[in-house]
């Protein structure tokens, strides 16, 4: 897994310089945003076979996710054709068999339900779980990837956990039913 995230790392720097693709410019901010997407790996339950990721951006959290879960499929939805483009490459390069990339907004998607959904720094949680909710079966866990406003953007949600991380905050929200 190491050897992969290296290389995805040193491709995304090389990409990065023309194409804009993340916030990310060094070595040490691209191993910051690795961290941060694994670090929900602990609290995720055995057996997700399907997992959908909403704006993966330049790989955040779903193609780093697909890297250290390869026994998940993975669908990466990200509506940007440069960003969709080096997912597209860098599942070449990485012979990411389990990873499937969807040039498409979430909203243009046909609906199947997944066992775990994530995305980081798209839209306030309960929006995104409800276009979220479509793909939703009644065990699917959702992880978000959310700063201090967490707090604000759960008042109507049920059977959820955050779990504080300084300045990372995951939201966890389990079931359909939780909105």
């Amino acid at each position: 897994m190491t050897d992969k995230l290296d290389i995805f790392s040193q491709k995304l720097l090389e990409w990065n310089r023309i194409h804009n693709l993340t916030g990310a410019k060094t070595p040490q901010e691209v191993q910051a945003n690795i961290e941060d997407a694994l670090g929900i790996l602990p609290y995720l339950p055995d057996g997700i076979q399907i997992a959908l990721d909403i704006g993966t951006g330049a790989g955040f959290p779903g193609l780093v996710l697909a890297i250290a879960m390869p026994q998940t499929r993975w669908i990466l939805v990200e509506p940007r054709k440069k960003r969709a483009a080096f997912l597209n490459y860098i599942k070449s390069l990485l012979d990411l068999d389990n990873v499937e990339v969807k040039m498409a907004r979430i909203e243009e998607m046909a609906p199947q339900t997944v066992d775990l959904i994530t995305s980081r720094a798209v839209m306030k949680s309960e929006d995104l779980l409800h276009l979220a909710k479509p793909f939703m079966h009644p065990k699917t866990m959702v992880a978000l990837y959310k700063g201090d406003e967490v707090t604000k953007e759960v008042q109507n949600l049920t059977n959820y956990e955050i779990i504080d991380k300084g300045k990372r905050k995951y939201l966890f929200v389990k079931g359909k039913d939780a909105l």
